[in-house]
């Protein structure tokens, strides 16, 4: 299903209203979706997004000690 302005939507399954897939929680009644599905949700949800965030952390570190 896509919105008016080409997002995905998904439905949520607390209350079937139609929710953007990049949120991790329904905009209308606040449930959490049971699965991340956009890149943004994806980067926040699960193990290989705390490894991104690692990864980021590492280099902007390394970038640091290489500028000072």
């Amino acid at each position: 299903m896509r919105s008016v302005d080409g997002d995905e939507l998904v439905e949520c399954p607390h209350c079937g209203a139609s929710t953007p897939s990049e949120n991790l929680n329904c905009i209308y009644c606040g449930d959490r979706l049971p699965l991340p599905v956009g890149f943004i949700s994806s980067l926040l949800a699960g193990w290989k997004g705390r490894a991104g965030i690692i990864l980021i952390a590492a280099v902007l570190f390394v970038f640091l000690l290489w500028i000072l």
